[in-house]
């Protein structure tokens, strides 16, 4: 089953449903997502209805600097997995 059999659903603070049709029994399955949940389903490429935004920072708790978006999530997960970007990130001292 790819992640074109699966349907999310996003509400409130990130956390909403997924659904998709059980490829053993065809019944349709409907499970709750947490942020964690919401956030792999989309890194693994299920798409959402409408896109996800994230929840504004407020600008005065950062000055300078540009709100966290789901992308940039997605984007950091996958930096984490590189081992060559790490290396170079402790090397760096950053």
């Amino acid at each position: 089953m790819g992640p074109e059999s699966i349907v999310l659903c996003v509400h409130g603070e990130g956390e909403g449903t997924y659904s998709f049709v059980c490829p053993g029994c065809s019944e349709d399955v409907e499970k709750q997502a947490d942020r964690k949940i919401v956030a792999l389903l989309v890194s693994a490429g299920v798409s959402v209805p409408g896109g996800l935004s994230a929840a504004p920072v407020p600008a005065d708790d950062y000055p300078g600097l540009a709100p966290l978006t789901m992308d940039d999530l997605i984007q950091f997960h996958f930096l984490l997995e590189d081992e060559t970007y790490l290396d170079q990130l402790l090397a760096e001292g950053r």
